[in-house]
Parts: structure tokens; sequence; C-alpha cells
């Protein structure tokens, strides 16, 4: 992540202007509004609407625009996914990968909420499903979240008692499985460079979903989940998974295994096979059955006393990429875990009390792109350590703070040092098992210290 962004990501109104400049409500003032608007929610996301706009006259311009026809999740979003898009285009890097996964959005307990769908099954709770689609540049330990490259959110409707459907319209329904080709027809073809690769769990072990990805350039990488028939190098048939299992061990991985909030990481080591070029035949679905075969390569990742493993087909060539970059690409995979993480808990998606549907929709749609800025804290405390502080446009009372804090000359701080300050305001305790600062621990503490900041100069300014 690049250190020139710092003073944009730092003030909050800078931001709000970047991201929803642009936006197309159908009248200049309800973009004003908006900027307005995603300002107040940025400076604090996971606060109430009342007490982010901090006034009444402030709450009911907010609640104006969030209830218009015009303002939908959708239009606050667009220009935000179209410059990740665009971003993701022009990278420097080999590769992008557009990270998918669907969450669902839990509103049980908001009983006045009209126009949700359900969530459980027997038309049970009530909220929405959430399918993101995170574009991202691997980079090793540190991943550059470059934004959302597309968001998709819908409701499941009662199933009317006496239902019946004919098989051939059965068939040719859109179902919930098609979301993740869909996401990626969205966002538009792949350019010839770099190369877009869509990432994806069990979920995503859809034939119909790897041939549309294929057919518009994309390339993808998915955890296996379904035993389905393949044809392996050798031309004999086999089951996917018999087949992955049955690859002798080739090299070894050391990857640190994620852990619930407040237990240490620990590293492990994996053993990694791959298999040469396998064919996947179409699914027997009468939309699929004439298609023709999908090639790629599977790659096996376990270790049998952490009772770890992972089975995976790509269509990402071995002889481009090998498995353990492959493997890394994989990894990444809980960014997207993260990203929801920080939509529902940094900022309280599933505590919005808007009355209707579509109002709590278009508040999605600030909250999603404000997700994002918790999520870039993370990478952003990693970028250029040694870099001095006060030459990376941080605001001179912030960085005033936090020196205080460490008890260190400004003028001598680095970014490293800075933003450890930051999370141990948020409650860090930088201890040798703790590795580096989560977005959680950076987040807390940067929005105290902006209290602080904002303490120090309404004071100042009544003297």
């Amino acid at each position: 992540m690049n250190t020139n962004i710092l003073p944009v990501f730092t003030d909050h109104n800078l931001w709000a202007e970047a991201q929803w400049c642009e936006v197309q409500l159908g009248d200049s003032r309800r973009s004003r509004r908006a900027v307005i608007l995603g300002a107040a929610v940025a400076a604090q996301s996971a606060a109430s609407l009342p007490k982010q706009t901090g006034s009444w006259s402030q709450l009911k311009a907010a609640y104006r625009l969030l209830n218009q026809d015009q303002v939908t999740h959708q239009k606050i979003s667009q220009s935000h996914w179209q410059t990740a898009r665009v971003q993701a285009e022009i990278s420097s890097s080999e590769v992008v990968l557009f990270i998918q996964d669907t969450s669902t959005l839990d509103f049980a307990t908001h009983f006045a909420l009209t126009g949700a769908g359900h969530t459980g099954p027997r038309d049970q709770g009530q909220g929405f499903q959430l399918h993101s689609c995170l574009a991202v540049i691997p980079d090793g330990k540190n991943p550059d979240v470059i934004g959302l490259a597309n968001q998709i959110v819908w409701s499941r409707q009662g199933t009317p008692k006496k239902f019946t459907e004919k098989r051939s319209a059965r068939y040719h329904r859109r179902t919930e499985a098609d979301i993740w080709a869909e996401t990626l027809e969205a966002i538009g073809e792949a350019p010839d460079s770099p190369t877009w690769i869509s990432v994806g769990d069990r979920g995503s072990d859809i034939f119909s979903y790897v041939r549309r990805a294929r057919k518009m350039a994309w390339q993808t990488l998915l955890r296996v989940y379904k035993d389905r028939q393949v044809r392996r190098p050798d031309g004999q048939k086999d089951r996917m998974k018999h087949y992955a299992r049955s690859l002798p061990a080739q090299v070894q991985k050391t990857i640190v295994r994620r852990t619930r909030t407040g237990q240490e990481q620990r590293q492990i080591t994996l053993w990694i096979s791959w298999s040469g070029v396998v064919w996947l035949p179409p699914s027997q679905h009468p939309a699929e059955k004439d298609s023709p075969p999908v090639s790629g390569w599977c790659i096996r990742c376990w270790n049998e006393d952490e009772d770890l493993e992972w089975i995976l087909f790509t269509t990402v060539p071995l002889d481009q990429h090998d498995a353990q970059e492959q493997v890394s690409w994989y990894e990444q995979r809980w960014l997207i875990e993260e990203y929801h993480k920080c939509l529902k808990s940094g900022c309280a998606i599933e505590k919005r009390q808007l009355m209707t549907a579509s109002g709590l929709l278009a508040m999605l749609g600030f909250l999603a792109i404000t997700a994002v800025r918790l999520l870039q804290l993370r990478g952003l405390a990693r970028t250029a350590p040694e870099m001095n502080a006060w030459q990376a446009g941080i605001e001179p009372l912030l960085l005033k703070l936090v020196a205080a804090r460490l008890h260190q000359k400004q003028t001598e701080m680095t970014l490293k040092q800075f933003w450890r300050g930051v999370a141990m305001a948020g409650g860090f305790l930088g201890r040798t098992g703790d590795g580096e600062p989560g977005w959680q621990t950076l987040w807390d503490g940067w929005r105290r210290l902006q209290d602080m900041c904002w303490g120090a100069e309404w004071a100042m300014a009544e003297i």
C-alpha cells in the first residue's frame, strides 16, 4: 500500500470525498449529502446513526437520504467498485486475487424491519445474504487490499405451501450457486495482464462457475467439496479426492494457522503434492451436460497431526506459478472472512435500526466501503515500517499524542513505532508472541486517539 495515501486515509473527510464525490443519485445535493454522511460513518464506524451524525438536523438529513428511492446499495457502491476494478487492471503486480464469499446479515431481533427475507430453513429468521468480492494484491504476509470489486445482496423469500414447478423450469431457474459466476460477469472480462484469479472456498466448487469464468479469461482457484469425477493425465477416470490423496508428497511449506481471538498463533508444516493436467467433465445438469470439459490442476496440502487437509483445483498453469505459490494465494482467503467481520463488528451492520429493507441496504452501501477502510488499516500499518512518521503526512497533533505515549521524539519516530503506539491505545500489549497488531486493536486505538485530538482542538478553540 502506497504511503502517499496516508493523508487521505487519516482524514475521514478527504477519504469520504474520494469515495462518494462522483456518486450518481439523481441530484447533486444528494451526492454532497452522501459525502457528509460517509465522512460521519468513517469517523465512528460502529456508532449508531444518531451518534454518527451528531445533531437532530444532520440525522434528519441522513434519514431523508437513505429513504430516497434513487439511493440504493448499488448506486452508493458503484464508484468504489469501478475504482477497484481500474486499480486491479493497471496494477504492476503479476497477479491480482479476487476473493469471494457469502455471509448472512442477521436481523432476527429487529422486529420492526419490513421488506427483509429469510435467513434460515423453513422460512425462519430475518435478514439478507451478502456476497462480497475483494480485490487483493498478494504480497506474502502483507497483502494489499485494493477494495471491493463487487458486492451482491439478496433476500430469500418464502415458498408457497402448494408450490409446483416443472422439471424443465427448475433446471433453468437461477439459483444461489450462480452468484459466483455472476459476480465475475458483473466485474467484466479479465485483461491479458495482470492475471485475474477468482479465489473461493468449497462453496465455489461448481462446474458452471469455472466454465463461465474461463469463458471471460478469468482463472480460478477453489477448494474442492464434491468428490466429482475427473480424468487423470493418463486418461483414466478417477474421483477427485481419491486421486489427490494418491499423489506422493513433493515439498513442504510452513504456514501460520489461524486461531481464535486471544489465542497465540502457531506455525505448522504442510506437505504439498500436485498433479499434471486433469480434466473435469461437465455436470449432468441439462444446461451443462453438453459443455466441453475444463482443464486444470489438482493440489493437495495436508498435515495429519493437525487433522488439516486442503484439496484445491486450479486453472492457473503450474508451469507458470508453482503449487507453493498457489497455496499462498489460497491462504489469503481469510481476508474475505475478516472483511465480513469488519462489517459486522467494526461497522455494526446487524445493529442498525432503520425500519425498511431499502433504507437498511442503502446504509449498507456506506458501511460496506467503510469496512474496506478498516481492513486496509492493518496493511497500512505494515507499509514502509522504517519510514519517518513525521514525513508521512500524519496529523501533527496525532503524532504528538503517540510520541508522548511512547516517550519518543516526534521527529525520530518511524511508521512502525507510530502504528504500534496507535495499537497500544487500543489494548495491544506488544508481547513477544503477539505478532503484529490486527485491524481491531488498530481501529480501537485510532478511534481513542481521534477522540483525544477532537477534545484538544475544542479546548484550544475555546481559548
